[in-house]
């Protein structure tokens, strides 16, 4: 399977090429007793990947199935901020090692170069990075200190595209990954903190393609110009959906699909719960009567021609958004990527850098076993990767023994870690057939 050799050439040239340069640069490795540079890597990446709890013991045993004799004790002197620098430049690297399936996941995602879904999560740092990762004070912008990980996913091929680490108080709309082009034929997909009028005019004379929900606020007119009451205009439509070609913009104006869907009753009174609760603790009052109106309402706005998609493709492409969600969910819950554990904000930060580095290995194992078989639970894949870990460390250098690792991988893969039954559809399977939508809206 080419994609084997793919992620076995890339775990290669990670603990390999990758890990060395790095480590000159670096200065980790001072004198080569016990720990090569790439020993060193491989004993805290995988070390973590196997167990994101691991203790020095369990470090200490993953180096020696990599081969290197040491101590718990040994493995404790590591903790330096040293280590740390090397990990956090290893993952900057390693991110820019774009890893896809060649295997298309469906048909409709054929259409674009690439499809791109644009997120990000915060993690809360040690108070003492603040200076260089200033968080928001607490809550969701993780304290006094915190990281964004302004993330990329390709959608067609599974690929982490690029993670721009940012500080945690850092708006998403102000990211540089705003600016960046990606290609004619491309599709971004992303959330109302990336909406943007001047980025999308900017997209659209690159023949680049978005789709995004409408801000509240943003100015709507008919084509031509024609200002109109939107919400009273789309009460008077017929059918379940309406798909309108529309200006938007009070002062420089851009012409773009606008495909808008009343939503259930029951949907619609979860999200006017959840605005009343939002405004109520950000500003004591409750939410204007107009905006508790719009939650009748998902309007989604596009430059993608309807001849490319129609609005229920738009519907089952928007709601694929939520993929790289549970990429974080992942990465979070599974593999403890946020957790803070150590003595010291130099121990805490080491085990974030090989938590990450971990978190990005297996999700390029995940992509060589599972993606593209919407039967599979990519939770369970991740879990069972663990299990080949001291597998694969062992053979990593040897390219027949760890192409061999990579198989038996998929085949366990390939007759277990199915989903748990769903009364509807997944992303996956709607992508696939988009027909299956109407069960998910009623």
């Amino acid at each position: 399977m080419q994609i084997i050799a793919k992620v076995g050439k890339a775990l290669q040239g990670l603990f390999g090429k990758t890990t060395e340069e790095t480590a000159e640069a670096s200065g980790v490795i001072v004198r080569k007793r016990k720990f090569t540079a790439q020993s060193l890597a491989q004993t805290f990446v995988l070390g973590f990947l196997r167990n994101p709890r691991a203790s020095h013991e369990e470090l200490a045993q993953m180096a020696v199935e990599i081969g290197v004799e040491v101590t718990p004790q040994a493995i404790e002197q590591r903790f330096t901020p040293k280590l740390a620098a090397f990990l956090k430049e290893l993952f900057c690297k390693a991110t820019k090692m774009v890893i896809g399936s060649d295997k298309a996941l469906a048909p409709i995602l054929e259409r674009f170069s690439s499809v791109t879904i644009m997120d990000s999560s915060t993690i809360a740092l040690p108070d003492s990075m603040q200076e260089e990762y200033a968080g928001c004070g607490g809550g969701r912008g993780g304290g006094a200190a915190a990281m964004k990980l302004q993330t990329e996913w390709d959608l067609r091929s599974g690929a982490v595209t690029h993670v721009e680490i940012e500080p945690g108080r850092s708006p998403d709309g102000a990211t540089c990954r705003q600016d960046v082009r990606r290609g004619a034929g491309s599709l971004r997909i992303a959330d109302l903190g990336y909406f943007n009028l001047e980025v999308f005019a900017t997209m659209t004379a690159a023949n680049e393609y978005f789709l995004s929900r409408l801000q509240p606020g943003t100015g709507v007119f008919l084509p031509g110009g024609e200002a109109f009451d939107l919400r009273k205009w789309l009460d008077k439509q017929p059918g379940p959906f309406v798909d309108q070609w529309i200006e938007l913009g009070k002062k420089q104006r851009l012409s773009c699909r606008m495909i808008a869907w009343r939503v259930p009753a029951e949907q619609a009174n979860r999200r006017r719960q959840k605005l009343r609760q939002e405004s109520l603790s950000k500003y004591g009052k409750e939410p204007s009567a107009e905006r508790l109106a719009w939650c009748d309402w998902t309007i989604l706005v596009t430059n993608v021609p309807a001849e490319m998609m129609t609005p229920e493709e738009a519907v089952v492409l928007y709601r694929a958004r939520w993929q790289v969600e549970l990429l974080f969910k992942r990465w979070k819950s599974q593999d403890l990527v946020a957790m803070l554990r150590g003595s010291t904000a130099v121990r805490q930060m080491v085990g974030i850098w090989s938590r990450l580095l971990g978190a990005l290995v297996q999700h390029w194992l995940m992509i060589a076993s599972a993606w593209g078989d919407p039967t599979k639970s990519l939770s369970k894949v991740c879990e069972v990767i663990r299990l080949f870990v001291g597998r694969l460390a062992a053979g990593l250098d040897d390219q027949t023994e760890r192409e061999r690792v990579l198989a038996d991988l998929c085949r366990i893969v390939a007759k277990t870690c199915r989903r748990n039954k769903r009364s509807k559809p997944g992303t996956f399977e709607l992508l696939n057939d988009v027909s299956l939508l109407d069960f998910c809206l009623t």
